[in-house]
């Protein structure tokens, strides 16, 4: 069996990742045609699902790092490590893995329990392997998702890290140093919570800012009264699940979070400040993304922000937008 290839462009807004769509055929060998010694050596054990067939060999011929799954493990029938020696990640948000399954992945990416369109499970599950260290910068990924309540998978998209986050041509990392990762998994997890829940039915925007708050406090002002002020640290802690509802609560007021790098919510209801041209942002961004944006250029912060009137969840780094997801269905 071989692969035939056609590739397709997708481009999202000028700063977001973009990701090339491969579309993939698979084409039955002629009967006859005699297999060479590098055809054998390169073989990929037959597999029941055409789309895992299908990845294995086209991260073979590319020489991929790692094949990334998203979705549903239940009845992913997925070949020895040993077999394939590619390893794989696999992307999920079920609560727990089949022990078969746990033995044939190299690692599991946590993933919300949120309903995300087949790219965005992509995105977000690149994001958060980047920011575990378990993604780095110059791997190339095979990455496999499906539709919605579906077992089956049929998108394949091959990702070269570097060249789909532009944050890599000045830095190693996509998190900030300042940045804690287990934090920023946690505000990233709740800022899709509030975009696809609201609060009373309503749609919510808000801005989280997280790390080197010192700095931030410099280019920002309470806009309320601080509802965080006074309590222990441990109690505002946002890796707390208890805190969850309180953050959710609170988004309704205007202004932003402050996520101090250890995960301490320092305020909330702060106006930001900072200065930078919208001629930085993508078109039909406005104001609290001109704020991210504008922080993150002057602080080493990052900003996670919430679109009250698409949903769409934006993180910033550096003065750009690194990645959207759009709102969750």
């Amino acid at each position: 069996m071989r692969i035939e290839s056609k590739y397709t462009a997708r481009t999202y807004d000028s700063e977001t990742v973009k990701l090339d769509i491969q579309k993939v055929t698979l084409v039955p060998d002629k009967e006859g045609k005699k297999k060479t010694k590098k055809d054998e050596e390169i073989v990929t054990p037959e597999l029941k699902e055409p789309f895992l067939h299908a990845a294995f060999t086209l991260a073979r011929h590319e020489g991929a790092s790692a094949i990334l799954i998203c979705g549903r493990p239940e009845h992913l029938m997925l070949p020895d490590p040993d077999a394939v020696r590619i390893p794989v990640l696999l992307a999920t948000s079920c609560p727990s893995l089949p022990d078969e399954v746990k033995e044939k992945v190299h690692t599991v990416i946590d993933l919300p329990p949120v309903r995300l369109p087949r790219l965005d499970q992509i995105k977000l599950a690149l994001v958060l392997g980047i920011a575990q260290g378990v993604v780095g910068t110059d791997d190339v990924l095979v990455c496999l998702a499906g539709p919605l309540q579906s077992q089956q998978l049929d998108t394949l998209v091959l990702v070269t890290v570097k060249d789909e986050y532009e944050l890599f041509a000045s830095s190693s990392s996509l998190i900030s140093q300042q940045v804690h990762p287990e934090v920023f998994e946690r505000v990233l997890e709740i800022a899709i919570q509030i975009a696809a829940e609201g609060r009373e039915r309503k749609p919510v925007g808000t801005i989280f800012v997280i790390g080197d708050t010192e700095n931030v406090l410099r280019f920002s002002r309470p806009l309320v009264l601080n509802p965080f002020r006074g309590y222990p640290e441990n109690e505002r802690n946002i890796l707390d699940p208890q805190l969850t509802e309180t953050i959710k609560e609170f988004s309704a007021i205007d202004g932003a979070f402050l996520v101090r790098s250890d995960g301490v919510v320092e305020a909330a209801g702060v106006y930001l400040q900072p200065s930078l041209s919208h001629e930085d942002l993508p078109m039909g961004l406005g104001a609290r993304h001109a704020a991210a944006a504008g922080i993150t250029a002057v602080t080493d912060a990052m900003a996670i922000t919430v679109s009250s009137s698409t949903g769409a969840v934006r993180v910033f780094s550096g003065g750009r937008m690194v990645t959207e997801i759009e709102r969750p269905v």
